[in-house]
């Protein structure tokens, strides 16, 4: 019985020395075998150890990044396929040391496919600073959309890597026009509330409905090119609103000073004495980074215009150098006013209408009809009424100015004013500088 149990034991023990044994020459093999291959081009003991985590030191293993990522669009949405299709080139580089047969996988973030990078059967293989350009790549964007936002991530994915911190690109794309269409002032209250509306696009209809609606606003209208701007106004029971349209571009959605919200079902309210710009977003909570959007609007807040501050205003806007000679005979204009010189001026350029009385009225507010004659005699021009006249509903033949308002209608000149003019409301200084830049030297 002794010489069996000790006959067993030495059998057991040479088993597991035998598996011992197969396991050292299956993991000297596969050492040889990488070097040999390393030897051969087609791999490295280093690559092997990186592989399978055996080097620790940052300064001997790859590191391959993004250095930059360019999308041209290939395709437009069809009713077959309602997507924008891009071709991504994306620049690899390897900012570590020497990349051997790398398992490297690109992507584009959520709904978007993921592609595996390589220059050889093996894998990708960069020399260090070496970049390679991968072009087999595409992503698309909803039809409905206008605005997205692209987040390429690449990943080596069995080796380790000396930095993550160049792994990622943000790329935006924009597409034209507004899938909200026609943003614009739609009806100002009693109490100068301006009222909002916008058009879905057709045939998008349906799909744009499903989105949630945002209201996204700033008080940064330094952000706003004046050359950008398109004036426009709507009629209220006591003035005429003016505000602006502004073609949306993707700086501007983009810009990190607009907050969004939900736009509540009454309407948004707006602030007291605070200048807008805004617009609207259609989007999902599963694609933030992509929406539908608007054209913009600027709301500024709404100044009539008294004669004095027209005086000021009109030298301004029309670039008029001031001009103080003379004596002034008006008789409730002193030389101690701070609108003096720029009556003066107006009055020595002859563009203040004389009067018997030779009173000016400083705090009286301007009419919009009233600024009509200063407009053409420093613009040269010409008197001149188009057949069909009267062009303006509310201008009628008999009403003093009339002569003035056709001439600006025959003239081609400011036709956001539509057919009716609105002669007798307060003038705003948003409507003084749209109707001189209509006839300036930077509007021609």
């Amino acid at each position: 019985m002794k010489n069996k149990k000790s006959h067993k034991e030495s059998l057991f023990n040479g088993l597991l020395y035998g598996v011992a044994s197969l396991i050292v020459i299956v993991f000297v093999a596969s050492i040889g075998s990488g070097i040999a291959n390393g030897l051969n081009g087609q791999g490295s003991i280093l690559s092997i150890f990186n592989k399978i985590g055996l080097t620790n030191s940052g300064e001997t293993i790859p590191d391959v990044g993004i250095e930059y990522v360019y999308l041209r669009k290939i395709a437009n949405p069809s009713a077959e396929f309602d997507y924008y299709k891009y071709q991504a080139t994306i620049i690899i580089r390897n900012y570590g040391e020497e990349l051997i047969d790398g398992d490297v996988v690109v992507s584009a973030g959520e709904n978007q496919k993921n592609a595996f990078v390589q220059n050889s059967l093996d894998g990708l293989s960069l020399d260090k600073g070496q970049t390679f350009v991968f072009d087999d790549y595409e992503v698309l964007m909803d039809g409905r959309y206008n605005y997205g936002q692209y987040k390429f991530e690449i990943e080596l994915k069995d080796q380790k890597e000396k930095s993550l911190d160049n792994n990622e690109e943000f790329v935006d794309v924009y597409e034209e026009p507004s899938k909200l269409e026609s943003l614009e002032v739609a009806s100002v209250g009693k109490d100068g509330e301006p009222y909002l509306s916008y058009e879905l696009k057709k045939d998008h209809e349906d799909k744009l409905s499903e989105l949630d609606v945002e209201i996204c606003l700033t008080d940064n209208v330094e952000l706003v090119d004046e050359t950008d701007m398109k004036y426009s106004e709507i009629d209220t029971d006591n003035e005429v609103y003016s505000y602006y349209k502004i073609k949306a571009t993707s700086d501007l959605l983009m810009n990190e000073s607009f907050k969004c919200q939900r736009s509540p079902k009454g309407g948004y309210k707006f602030e007291n004495n605070v200048n807008y710009v805004l617009y609207f977003r259609g989007t999902t909570a599963n694609d933030a980074k992509f929406f539908a959007s608007s054209n913009l609007l600027y709301l500024p807040v709404q100044k009539n215009v008294n004669r004095a501050e027209f005086t000021r205003l009109f030298t301004k806007y029309a670039n008029i150098e001031l001009d103080e000679d003379g004596k002034i005979y008006f008789k409730d204009v002193s030389l101690e006013d701070w609108y003096a010189p720029y009556v003066q001026t107006m009055f020595n350029y002859g563009l203040l209408r004389d009067t018997e009385t030779f009173i000016f009225e400083p705090d009286s507010v301007m009419t919009r009809a009233e600024i009509l004659e200063a407009v053409l005699n420093h613009f040269d021009v010409d008197l001149d009424v188009d057949e069909g006249a009267p062009h303006y509903a509310d201008v009628p033949k008999d009403h003093e100015n009339y002569f003035f308002a056709e001439s600006l209608y025959a003239s081609g000149k400011a036709k956001a004013i539509g057919i009716h003019f609105y002669p007798d409301k307060p003038l705003s200084s948003y409507f003084l500088k749209y109707v001189i830049d209509e006839f300036s030297e930077k509007k021609n």
